[in-house]
Formats: C-alpha cells, structure tokens, sequence
C-alpha cells in the first residue's frame, strides 16, 4: 500500500488530540473537579432566539409544503443575504453570490487549498492555530512559519524580499490574541498584491474585536484583489456543536469563486437547514444584542485570569479582543512542563504553545469559554502555584 508521505512529515499527534488523552486519564486518577481551560470549546448554552429558530425550522421541515432535501451547496439565500447585509454595515460591498455557508472554519483553512497548484509557497506567521499549516503539510506544499515575538505583541509582519503564494493570517489571533489594525493589516494586503499573493483570513473571532479595529480584512482598500476570508459562527454564537460558517471568496479573485462553486458541488453536501436558520438570528436585534453580552462575559473570565497570572508574576499579551489568555511559562520552563504541571498539582487544563508550532515554546494558553464559576475557581487554585 502507498501512503501519503506527507503525513509522516507531522510531529506526534494533534495537539487537541493529545490534550484530551492527558485530561482523560486525570480524570481517572483525580478525584478533584478538573477545570478544562484547554480546548477552546464553548460551554454556555444558545441562545433563545436561536432555539426558537431552529425550532420553527424543525417544525416545518415536518410538513409536507415545508420539508426540506439537501440544501443548496452554497447555502440557503436567505443567510448569504444576512452575511452580505453584515458587511455593508462595515463599510465594504460583499454580494451575496461571494458568501459560501460551511460547516465551520477549520475545514476550511485546509480545503481551501484545493483552488490553487500543488507544491505552493505557504506562509504562516506563527503561533497559530495549526490545522492550517497541517492541511497544507498533507497536500505537500511548501509551508514556512514565521515566528512572531513577544516584544512586537505578536504582530506579524511581512518579510522583506521573500514571496509566497499564499498567506494565512487570523486576527484576533489564536493562540495569542494579537489582533492588527488598519495600518498593519494594510502592509499585508500591500504586500500580497506586489508579489501576487493570496490571503487566507482567519476571521473566526471577528465578534471579538472591539474598538477601530477592522472586522474584516475588506475594510482594508483592494483587500477584495488578493484576500479570501474564513469565518465562523462557533464560538459567537455557541454553535460548536452545531457546525455553521462562512467563507468568501470575491468575484475579483479571478476564477476563484467560480472555481470553488465547482469544488464544492462534487464535494459537499451543504450545511443544513435547521442550522442556517439558528445562524441567522445571529443578526437579528435579539442575536446581536446576547452575541455581545456572551463576548463581554467571556472577556471579563480573560481578564480575569489575567489578574491571577499577573499575582503569579507571570507574563501574557494583554490584549482586549481575544477569549484567550496567552502566557509565558515562569523560569524557563518548558511549555509542556509547565502545562503538565499545571493539570497535576492543580487540575487545571492549559495548552502548550508547542501545539501553535514554531515561536509557542515556552507559552501556554488559557481558554475562557468557561462557567464564571469555574473561571473563578481556577483564579483561586492559580494563587498556590510555586513559580520562584
């Protein structure tokens, strides 16, 4: 049998994927509560407005006039509409047939690559979340991580004299929650259009930014030229479980978005319906309104834990737009060390920033989209740590 060599080209296992082997067998020999501050899984229940949506929609897909099939592969018009309205209140012009509903952003970050040639030129500034840079590992690409430092905030920057065929950036960034502003994310779309590049943006915490900082990466001008943006409803709307999202690919991208009607039409089935239409109260007043109470409630658990690492002495990007805390690990410690540590003398779950690849050495992550309870609680255990 011939595999797929590139898989081998991967260290160890996922790094979700181990994280929950080590919770797993805690669980079996701890009897304290374990506090999973890792896998950045939300916990707090949907929202009514979406509940009564996607009840209606259950109910008539019950009758014989409202039952539905497959759903369009592009998504139900009705969502594209909303999304598309969504951008026009920022300031940009994103028609409907540019919005493609998928099942969430992390498949694709990696199907995405699928519209251009193999063996490409892959940039990611780094840490980042890597099912990216995993996805391009598998197809064979050239994948380059470029480091960031904690002395720049962990904004990336591009590289002088190198060019590459796609770049992936996500603002507010996971792990690290470095979100850039115009004038930063301007120097991208910039230098993607100089040397012929594609951006993929991870929008996923969009919801998140607050402030004059952009949403989105077509407020910046002629980012429609050189930019596809990948979003998700799973952390501001709950739907992790539920599975909804969007990418959008702009009909200045050459053949691009004709391209990925064709892909995804041998390729996927759609996203269902009861899920578009809990989607959709995402943008009615009622969505709006609880989508930004839960964000605030989950900034407030980030702060939170950063008071309990700033009684600890430990440093972390202080940054306003992320449900992450990233922080560096006391003394030199190893980020696996550490976490390790933290899971057996405290019972609480952080991720190592080996798992965010090149530049997360000697960083964890702490994920608030927890309980207040929790969240408290952790803060509470966190003061009995040694770091000296």
């Amino acid at each position: 049998m011939k595999y797929n060599q590139n898989f081998f080209k991967l260290s160890g296992d996922y790094v979700f994927s181990e994280l929950s082997k080590k919770v797993a067998k805690k669980r079996l020999d701890s009897k304290t509560e374990i506090i999973d501050l890792g896998i950045g899984d939300v916990r707090l229940p949907l929202f009514d407005c979406v509940i009564s949506a996607m009840q209606s929609a259950c109910r008539e897909m019950g009758t014989a006039n409202g039952f539905k099939g497959y759903p369009p592969a592009q998504g139900y018009p009705f969502l594209r509409e909303k999304i598309s309205q969504s951008y026009q209140r920022l300031g940009t012009e994103i028609s409907a047939d540019e919005v493609f509903i998928t099942d969430g952003a992390k498949g694709q970050l990696g199907s995405i690559t699928e519209l251009f040639d193999k063996k490409i030129r892959v940039l990611f500034p780094t840490p980042c979340y890597p099912a990216g840079a995993e996805a391009n590992i598998f197809l064979g690409n050239e994948v380059e991580l470029m480091p960031t430092s904690r002395q720049d905030g962990f904004i990336p920057y591009p590289p002088p004299s190198k060019d590459y065929d796609l770049i992936y950036l996500c603002s507010p960034n996971n792990p690290t929650g470095a979100t850039l502003s115009h004038s930063e994310l301007k120097l991208w779309v910039d230098y993607a259009l100089s040397c012929g590049s594609v951006i993929i943006f991870d929008g996923a915490y969009s919801s998140f930014v607050s402030g004059d900082l952009p949403r989105s990466i077509y407020e910046i001008s002629n980012a429609k030229h050189c930019a596809i943006e990948i979003c998700s409803f799973s952390k501001s709307l709950g739907f992790t479980g539920i599975r909804c999202g969007y990418t959008v690919i702009p009909n200045e991208l050459g053949r691009l978005n004709e391209l990925w009607k064709r892909r995804i039409s041998s390729r996927f089935n759609g996203v269902s319906y009861i899920s578009q239409r809990g989607a959709e109260a995402f943008f009615s007043p009622e969505g709006i309104k609880a989508t930004q109470k839960r964000i605030n409630f989950y900034k407030t658990n980030a702060e939170i834990l950063k008071i309990a690492l700033k009684n600890l002495n430990l440093w972390y990007n202080n940054t306003v737009c992320s449900p992450y805390v990233f922080g560096e690990c006391p003394n030199g410690v190893s980020s696996g060390d550490f976490c390790d540590r933290l899971l057996d003398e405290l019972s609480i779950v952080a991720t190592p920033g080996t798992g965010f690849l090149k530049g997360g050495e000697g960083f964890f992550r702490l994920s608030a989209f927890s309980k207040r309870e929790q969240i408290l609680n952790a803060s509470d255990r966190l003061r009995s740590l040694k770091t000296n």
